[in-house]
């Protein structure tokens, strides 16, 4: 709980580093460039008191959402994204999120999917 929401997100996810490329907060590469499929963390969503002591924030909370991107409809299981989609519930466990299957945007032509999780940090002065 002491270190800062995007490493406590990145603990989470970083055994895909190998297999599915991970952005911290945004995704910079060109359309030309853009990995078939991806992970884009965010935090501070919403950013709340979770506990205060002797008039201040001690510790915080962080409203965090990593981003599941991928090329294509993702109609079939063994789709990419699908596939990815298993892999980071697998690493999420047992940990309380939200998960929203946001669908194939048209416009970007990907499927996307996010899982909502609430990270709690202490509030270094």
């Amino acid at each position: 709980m002491n270190k800062d929401p995007m490493t406590q997100l990145w603990d989470i996810v970083k055994p895909l580093a190998d297999d599915i490329e991970i952005y911290k907060e945004v995704m910079d590469e060109d359309e030309n460039s853009m990995p078939d499929s991806y992970i884009l963390l965010r935090t501070d969503m919403s950013n709340s008191v979770a506990m205060s002591g002797d008039g201040g924030a001690r510790i915080r909370q962080s409203d965090c959402d990593i981003i599941l991107v991928t090329k294509g409809t993702a109609t079939r299981t063994t789709d990419l994204h699908n596939i990815n989609k298993a892999k980071v519930e697998e690493v999420l466990g047992d940990r309380h999120y939200d998960s929203y299957n946001l669908g194939y945007d048209p416009s970007m032509k990907v499927s996307q999917h996010t899982w909502n999780l609430t990270i709690n940090y202490i509030k270094e002065n």
